[in-house]
């Protein structure tokens, strides 16, 4: 599609160095050493809530769910492949089943944490509520069109980059908000996330200029 702008070398030494509080969020969960700030959380989340709130990141939540989220990917697939853009369309199957995958699959079931007690905004979740698939997935999908959309019109590759940042947060936040997930679920979910992001990217890097050659 274009010449992608080449990753910093700065988001690989981020990533690296976010391992570190990672890694020691991943073995307190493991080991059932729940962080306590994400019970400060959900205690004090009932004084903030009102009708309108409530309403906002009900929303919120369910458009970064797997239901709206899938069709967005699903249709930005299409036009992917509609305009023979191949090896954008192979890197975004990579991100998008990779976090499916990798979180939905083996993350969660491996480390094993219920999700915030009832009453929620929100029905038909899963068991398991670590790391955040919803703060991954989302992050991993927007950010990943952000860079492509960024390479097409990069006089608005700011705005772009801004309003997916925006949307990413406020999903995390949901998610928080609307008692689904305790709030070390997002982080480590963001995390995650970022780090898959940077994965994919690398791979779309390698077949494009693979198709080059």
């Amino acid at each position: 599609m274009n010449n992608y702008q080449r990753i910093s070398k700065i988001n690989f030494y981020l990533i690296l160095l976010l391992l570190i509080p990672f890694g020691k969020l991943c073995h307190q969960i493991f080991n059932k050493l729940y962080p306590e700030i994400d019970s400060i959380i959900l205690l004090s989340l009932p004084e903030k809530r009102n009708f309108i709130f409530d309403i906002f990141f009900k929303i919120i939540y369910q458009i970064g769910g797997a239901y709206i989220t899938g069709f967005i990917v699903l249709m930005a697939l299409i036009i992917l492949i509609r305009k023979r853009y191949w090896q954008e369309a192979k890197a975004l199957v990579f991100a998008t089943l990779g976090i499916i995958i990798l979180v939905d699959e083996i993350l969660k079931p491996l480390f094993d944490r219920r999700r915030p007690p009832k009453p929620r905004l929100v029905e038909d979740l899963s068991y398991d509520s670590f790391p955040s698939g919803h703060a991954a997935g989302n992050l991993v999908f927007y950010f990943y069109l952000s860079f492509i959309l960024a390479a097409r019109y990069p006089k608005f590759a700011k705005y772009i980059y801004g309003l997916a940042t925006i949307f990413i947060l406020l999903v995390g936040f949901g998610s928080i908000y609307v008692n689904a997930h305790w709030a070390t679920d997002i982080l480590a979910g963001y995390i995650f996330g970022y780090f898959w992001l940077l994965t994919s990217l690398t791979l779309l890097k390698f077949l494009s200029r693979q198709k080059k050659e």
